[in-house]
């Protein structure tokens, strides 16, 4: 006697199948697990593959660059707003600037970042990658402190 499906478990009609005997037949569970019996050996390439462990998740090269900039341009900014005054400067200017300072900022940020990378073809190009580094965080303290200043501005508030 053939064991029930599990479609005819689910969804077939009662009337239909009789009733299992309990001496008869076995009542299967959702999962059975047989043992599939090993093929036999033919004559040819055998080739077995075997799943290794998914590769680990470390952060890629993009998120290593972005976090490389905003440690360069975090600390050009903190230079250039508390070191070198430029900060109160900017700031100041942001004030006066009224309603327009966000486009002030945008104007100022693009003339330095202009600036910064007219000073950068200055650099030698066989010079090593520690000069390019130090002279691109020099060149860029002005545009980084602008931002810094712009992000600090609020309009209204007495300092």
């Amino acid at each position: 006697m053939a064991l029930p499906d599990w479609w005819d478990d689910l969804y077939g009609p009662d009337e239909e199948r009789p009733a299992p005997d309990d001496t008869t037949v076995e009542r299967r569970s959702w999962l059975t697990v047989r043992d599939i019996p090993e093929p036999e050996p033919q004559p040819g390439i055998h080739v077995t593959i075997t799943p290794t462990a998914p590769p680990t998740k470390t952060s890629g090269p993009r998120k290593a660059r972005i976090r490389w900039w905003v440690l360069r341009r975090g600390t050009a900014a903190a230079v250039g707003y508390y070191v070198t005054g430029l900060g109160p400067l900017v700031q100041s200017l942001l004030d006066t600037a009224g309603l327009g300072a966000i486009g002030f900022a945008a104007f100022l940020w693009l003339g330095a970042w202009r600036l910064a990378t007219w000073a950068l073809r200055l650099v030698p190009r066989d010079a090593i990658q520690e000069v390019h580094d130090g002279a691109d965080w020099a060149a860029h303290i002005p545009s980084a402190t602008i931002l810094l200043a712009l992000a600090l501005h609020t309009p209204g508030v007495p300092q």
